[in-house]
């Protein structure tokens, strides 16, 4: 049932008027009184009768207006006010959902595995006991624990984690929940498009490791884009993974600090509306948006196995976007018509279509990519992104004053940093060459494989390699891929090869190397990657 919005000040404003009339009445007495019975002569009674008359009208039309009744209307409020009680029933509704992450994440240093700890928040989605989180929480992580409102620890294990949007979902140990005894609580998702700049909201996650924090605080943009910077997930010094792409920000300056990351940003209705990621400073926080993050768990639980972890496929042209604004007189096109083609991949698929830096791309399929503002570049890359992998497209694009039509295939999106291995033996990591880290690196082709680390003193270091070298050949057999590598350095070490000779690139120019191996009792072709003692704790911002 709608109600008419009760006006507080209308009490207040009444006894006011009343007081104001009172005064009046009281200023006219005295007037009355100083003058006598005949006209006025003195210049101050004067001015006060005037000054009497003129407070009796004001005091008088107020009066009338504050009678009359509120119009009566069917407008709820567009967003429940953020009222001490509001701010309690909420943070109680989903605060038990609300868990601390602790971590240890994989990464590669000095030509070696190593886990790297952290805590951060995470927020339980469904009675199934899934976590959402950040990517840069609980993403690669080889150790995983939650901990519950109860206080319970409870261990867990990653489903599934997306750079690209910097979200990650956590699977809570059911069978140790269940022999616990512990009930979970889950928060429902709701939706961020509905989101208004000056609605309140509420963070609630474990800053700095704390027990639950809620703060309050309000939207101050609801699709804040960084561009022209493209955001990183810094893993390490050297790994820098590409995030925010396909979706702008929830802006808010609702408080959060590290630790706070992967928690939810919560409406006065109690729905997740965003999970909290970035701290700025001086007011500038920022969170993903919840309708970013539903396609992802999706895909995320959807290609999830037993031994497989889940993740999200997207397709890729290879075409670097920049807005129109101001440029399109320079361009001659319609204002709002079309996007501009910064760059173009060199091993992509508009490249191979014919594209060119400074075409204009009007539509993808007949579906308009028209981008005049940066907040607009997002969702041009998210409708490329959700296209099929390997499905023809047309593309309609202007080149000069002239309109033309071109074919590409998509191809998967991959990040400049692909999958990473070690080499426990040789004393070394080394990462797939993808097709953007050979455009990055300005390669040929996207064969072989990328030196990452090396560790001191072990046969690669002393065979003079470097970071960035390209391994194309082991003992002279090729390397087009990773797994190709992976297999060709088990069998050298199975049958403890002590010359091992590779074809590398370097520069602009291609080198040999023979490295001389050396192998401890017991050493085997069928290695596990070593653990390492971990760095100090740190927490996920």
């Amino acid at each position: 049932m709608n109600e008419s919005i009760p006006d507080p000040y209308r009490p207040t404003a009444r006894r006011n008027l009343r007081a104001i009339v009172a005064a009046c009445v009281v200023i006219g007495l005295a007037a009355l009184s100083a003058r006598g019975d005949g006209p006025p002569t003195d210049p101050t009674t004067v001015r006060l009768e005037a000054a009497t008359a003129r407070l009796e009208a004001a005091a008088g039309r107020l009066e009338a207006a504050a009678a009359r009744p509120a119009p009566a209307t069917d407008e709820k409020p567009p967003f429940p006010p953020a009222t001490p009680w509001s701010v309690v029933r909420v943070n109680k509704k989903v605060g038990d959902a609300v868990v601390r992450i602790d971590v240890a994440q994989e990464i590669y240093v000095d030509g070696k595995r190593t886990l790297r700890r952290g805590i951060g928040s995470g927020v339980i989605i469904d009675d199934a006991g899934h976590v959402l989180t950040n990517f840069h929480v609980a993403g690669r992580s080889a150790e995983l624990y939650v901990t519950l409102a109860s206080k319970e620890r409870i261990g867990a294990t990653l489903v599934g984690d997306d750079h690209w949007t910097d979200l990650a979902v956590v699977q809570i140990n059911m069978d140790e929940v269940k022999r616990k005894g512990v009930t979970l609580s889950w928060a429902p998702l709701g939706e961020s498009r509905t989101l208004l700049t000056g609605q309140d909201v509420m963070a609630i996650g474990t800053p700095f490791g704390l027990n639950r924090t809620t703060t309050l605080g309000q939207v101050s943009n609801n699709e804040r884009t960084f561009y022209p910077e493209r955001m990183t997930i810094d893993m390490t010094r050297e790994e820098n993974l590409e995030t925010g792409d396909f979706s702008n920000w929830i802006q808010m300056d609702t408080p959060i600090n590290p630790g706070n990351s992967g928690g939810p940003l919560v409406d006065l209705n109690g729905f997740v509306v965003g999970i909290n990621t970035r701290g700025g400073g001086q007011n500038l926080n920022f969170a993903i948006p919840i309708d970013t993050a539903k396609p992802v768990i999706a895909a995320i639980l959807k290609s999830a196995g037993p031994e497989k972890k889940g993740r999200v496929d997207r397709s890729d042209l290879g075409i670097d976007f920049k807005p129109l604004q101001d440029l399109e007189t320079f361009y001659d096109v319609d204002i709002d018509k079309g996007v501009l083609v910064n760059s173009v991949d060199p091993l992509g698929a508009a490249n191979k279509a014919g594209l060119r830096s400074q075409d204009i791309l009007m539509s993808v399929n007949g579906q308009p990519t028209n981008c005049r503002f940066p907040e607009e570049i997002a969702p041009v890359r998210l409708m490329i992104a959700n296209l099929p992998i390997g499905s023809t497209v047309d593309l309609e694009f202007r080149r000069g004053k002239k309109t033309m039509h071109a074919s590409a295939k998509t191809l998967k999106l991959q990040s400049v940093f692909g999958e990473q291995k070690e080499l426990k033996v040789w004393g070394m990591s080394v990462r797939e060459v993808t097709r953007a880290y050979a455009s990055d690196a300005q390669l040929d082709d996207d064969t072989g494989v990328a030196i990452e680390t090396l560790n001191d003193g072990h046969p690669a270091a002393e065979a003079d390699l470097q970071r960035d070298d390209i391994i194309h050949a082991v003992d002279g057999k090729p390397v087009p891929d990773l797994d190709e590598f992976l297999r060709l350095y088990k069998l050298s070490v199975a049958k403890h090869a002590a010359k091992v000779g590779l074809d590398i690139h370097r520069g602009h120019g291609d080198e040999f190397k023979v490295m001389t191996v050396t192998y401890d009792a017991g050493t085997g072709g069928d290695e596990k990657a070593g653990a390492a003692a971990p760095p100090s704790t740190q927490a996920a911002n």
